[in-house]
Formats: structure tokens, C-alpha cells, sequence
């Protein structure tokens, strides 16, 4: 199992961030570390032409800017994917067409709509060879898709299912294609990463019934941001998928015995991540970029391909991709997709000297968008260069004397970021840090001083090797 944070980030940055979120915020971090300017905006706030479709912009919808251009992102995504390119990549038959016409290859099947009966949808199929895939036209994450249909009746089965559970009106009818269900995302004409999904299963250990694997899996599930709302669920589909291959929740695997759960590998449905970027052929990797050059207008997105050995077909391709699939994989290394988006955006911002040290409050940034209250905030700016910090333990009579609320004051005053804290000693910590390491060092006498009220016996210096939220705060 790989670590589960990159060495660009920790946890506490992440707490609470889920979802969608993750992969505004990364971005947003990554550019703001540069140096560039950050705004964030309401829902409300009418600054981009980017188009959002079907999801909560809060937080998602911010800008970066130079001193030269400004561009505006939505999650991933950025200005210079235009309109026109998102409409075709949220139209998986539409897409097609463009695949298609540029030699990309694709898997046969035919679109028809909640008018069609379902007979003739199903006559029309089987005139075809199988197994079957039915999935929406506009669906999103997985929802409506039902794979490997064998026969006419299930087919017939699934088809009203789909109808019944969702609100889809548009649908495809593929040739299901078996291989390794794999995510692989392009910037600018460059693969930067590449993720094979694999079905929600179990490994048996002889002593454990599925639904006890599925429990232990899903716990080490919630400590990974990426998958932490993305469990494994236990459902009538799960279950009928079981019993397919002889199983239940009862059935106790034997050592090392695989079991699948489920048969798409979506990560939405409890699907493993692996790293494969290293691995990726010369040929799948060309695949992905002419996909991606297929579209108008699109210069970075995910592909999704099925592949079996070295050929592939794209199933579909996605404009406003996930980057925590890449960054937070259950197994193999994590890939920075933050990093190549900046690099693409703005070039002129590789050189720079940046310090992973700091971080932004984004927690509170999404609860004042959810207010109501503003319309653009603008964090801080990231200053530029090596960080140092330092921990100070002060002693004495430094509690209920307003002590950290003169810290704060005090940091403010020098430019320094980090936090004051109480300790159940009696003692006071303060972080403090900054690009001057002379205000940091200075900072321990200014702790001698402290409020008029306070009596300070002793200030113990530690060196601070941690991260460091910008601004000041009181814990």
C-alpha cells in the first residue's frame, strides 16, 4: 500500500476536503506557491466564461494571476479549454464522432433515447456480437453504467433499471471491450500520469467473511482523502454479483484469494488505483494525446481507455478530469497533475524557488463563500523563498494575560505566519515563521517581553520542520 500523502502535502491541509474540492484545491496551492495570485468567487460571480455543468462551484471556481495575465479555473480546468470542447467531452456520442474522425479508435455501439423500445434497442444489439455495455449519454462518476450484458433478457433487465433508477433520457449501447480499465492525463501533448482502475474487491485471509474484508477495507479507504467518501457498498448489485460466482457476504475467501465485489471499476463504486505512468507504452501514450488533440479547443484532460496488452480503445474523455486519482493512489507513486497545469498556464513560473512549507486555509474559504456574505476573496500571497520557523515553548505566568492574543499582534507586526496555543501546563507554545530568518530568531526575545500582565520565566527554542498555515492564528 503506498503512503498515503505526497511529500507536498499532509494531512492536516486536507482535513475535511473531499471530493471534488481536493482538486481545486491542489490546484489552487500549487499556483498560489509560485507566487501568483489567488482569488476565489462565488457562485454567483459572473468573472469567466468557463462553463460549469452539474456540480457545486463553491470553492471550485478561482483565479491565478501574474503580473501579465490572469487565467480562471474551474476544479482542473482552465480558460484555455474552451466551451465548445467541454460541450463535445460532456457528449460521450459526440465525442465518438471526433475520436472516430481522427482515427482514434473506439469501441462500436449506437446512441437512442428513453423513447426507444426497449425491444428494438434490444434487437438492434444482438445484431451485433457481445457482451454488451449500456451507459448515459451525459452520465458522469460511473452512475447508470452496466456492464458485460450477455444475453437479450438481461440486457432487457438492465436497460429498465437504468431508466427507473435515474434520470438519464440519452443513452449509448457499446461492445463491452475486456482489459485494464485505465485513466491516463495529458497536458499540453504530455502524458503526466497514468492510473489503471481495478474492481471493488477483497483479498481472503482464511478467517474473515467478505462483509468483515469489506469493513477492513473500507476503514484504511477513509484515511485516504481520494477514497474516503468513495467506500465500498454493500448493495443488492454487490451482492447479485456475489452470487454470480457462488459467493456471499458469508463466504469466507481462502489465503491470498481475490474476490471482485463489482464488475465496473469505477473508483465511485469502491474501485482500487494503481500507479502505472512509469509503465505506459510509446503506442498507449500516443493514443492519449491524439484523443486528447481529437477535440477542439481541449489541451489537457483525462482519457479513459480499456486496455488489453497493447491495443486500446477510448471510451470516453474528460474535460474537467480529477487529479486526486493520480495524487492519492492505493498503490505506486503519486503524481503531481497541479504542477504540469501550472507549468502549461503559466511557463514563466517553472524557475521559481517555491517552499511546500505553506499552506492556505481553505476550510475557511469555502465556509465564507458558503455564506453568502462576499463574492471574490483574495488570499494572501504566498511569500517567495525559504521558510524558517521556529518553535517557542514560553513559561511562566503567560495564561489567561492575552498572551497568544499579543503573539498574534506580534507576528502580524513582523510579517511572520503560524500560531499561538495553550498547553495544559500552564505554558504557551508559539510557531512562528518566515523568508527572514532574522525576524524568526528576533521573535524569541519579543517573547520575553509578551503582555503587560505576563511574567515570563523561560522561552525554549525548538527548530520547526513542519508546515505552516499562512496568516496567524490562536488554537
Amino acid at each position: 500500500m503506498t503512503e498515503i500523502y505526497p511529500n507536498w502535502l499532509e494531512k492536516e491541509m486536507l482535513t475535511g476536503i473531499r471530493r471534488f474540492n481536493i482538486d481545486a484545491y491542489l490546484l489552487a496551492l500549487e499556483g498560489w506557491r509560485r507566487g501568483l495570485t489567488l482569488s476565489f468567487y462565488s457562485h454567483e460571480t459572473h468573472r469567466t466564461d468557463l462553463e460549469i455543468i452539474g456540480f457545486d462551484p463553491i470553492g471550485k471556481l478561482f483565479s491565478l494571476s501574474s503580473q501579465d495575465k490572469t487565467h480562471f479555473f474551474y476544479r482542473t480546468r482552465g480558460d484555455k479549454v474552451s466551451n465548445e470542447a467541454v460541450g463535445i467531452g460532456n457528449d460521450k456520442m459526440l465525442t465518438k464522432q471526433y475520436l472516430k474522425n481522427a482515427g482514434v479508435p473506439v469501441p462500436e455501439g449506437f446512441a437512442f433515447t428513453t423513447d426507444t423500445p426497449v425491444d428494438e434497442v434490444a434487437g438492434t444489439a444482438f445484431k451485433r456480437r457481445g457482451p454488451f455495455v449500456i451507459k448515459p449519454v451525459f452520465g458522469s462518476l460511473g452512475k447508470g453504467v452496466v456492464t458485460q450484458i450477455e444475453n437479450e433478457e438481461t440486457f432487457k433487465k438492465s436497460l429498465s433499471y437504468v431508466q427507473s433508477a435515474f434520470d438519464y433520457t440519452d443513452f449509448l449501447v457499446e461492445q463491452h471491450v475486456s482489459g485494464e480499465d485505465l485513466r491516463v492525463y495529458v497536458v499540453d501533448d504530455k502524458v503526466v500520469a497514468a492510473t489503471t482502475r481495478i474492481p471493488a474487491n477483497v483479498k481472503g485471509n482464511g478467517n474473515d467473511t467478505i462483509e468483515a474484508l469489506i469493513d477492513a477495507k473500507n476503514e484504511v479507504r477513509r484515511l485516504n482523502p481520494h477514497t474516503s467518501t468513495r467506500l465500498i457498498k454493500v448493495d443488492d448489485r454487490l451482492e447479485q454479483f456475489l452470487a454470480g460466482q457462488g459467493l456471499s457476504l458469508a463466504s469466507i475467501p481462502e489465503e491470498g484469494q481475490l474476490v471482485y465485489l463489482k464488475g465496473e471499476s469505477n473508483m465511485s463504486a469502491g474501485g482500487d488505483s494503481v500507479d502505472v505512468t512509469d509503465k505506459l507504452s510509446p503506442y498507449l501514450k500516443e493514443v492519449a494525446v491524439n484523443a486528447v488533440r481529437a477535440i477542439p479547443g481541449l489541451h489537457h484532460a483525462g482519457v479513459d481507455m480499456i486496455v488489453e496488452e497493447d491495443a486500446a480503445v477510448v471510451i470516453e474523455i474528460n474535460t474537467t478530469a480529477g487529479s486526486a486519482l493520480h495524487v492519492f493512489p492505493n498503490h505506486g507513486l503519486h503524481r503531481n497533475i497541479a504542477k504540469s497545469i501550472i507549468d502549461y498556464y503559466f511557463p514563466e513560473t517553472m524557475a521559481l524557488k517555491t517552499s511546500d512549507k505553506l499552506y492556505f486555509n481553505y476550510r475557511r474559504i469555502l465556509q465564507q463563500l458558503r455564506s453568502n456574505e462576499i463574492q471574490q476573496l483574495e488570499v494572501t500571497d504566498a511569500p517567495l523563498g525559504t521558510i524558517h520557523a521556529k518553535r517557542y515553548v514560553i513559561s511562566g505566568k503567560v495564561q489567561k494575560v492575552g498572551y497568544r492574543i499579543w503573539a498574534e499582534n506580534t507576528a502580524i507586526r513582523e510579517g511572520l505566519h503560524g500560531y499561538a496555543r495553550n498547553l495544559k501546563n500552564g505554558n504557551v507554545v508559539v510557531v512562528v515563521g518566515g523568508t527572514d530568518p532574522e525576524k524568526v530568531e528576533n521573535f524569541k526575545e519579543l517573547c520575553y517581553e509578551g503582555p503587560k500582565r505576563a511574567r515570563v520565566k523561560a522561552v525554549k527554542e525548538y527548530v520547526w520542520d513542519k508546515r505552516i498555515r499562512i496568516g496567524f492564528s490562536i488554537r
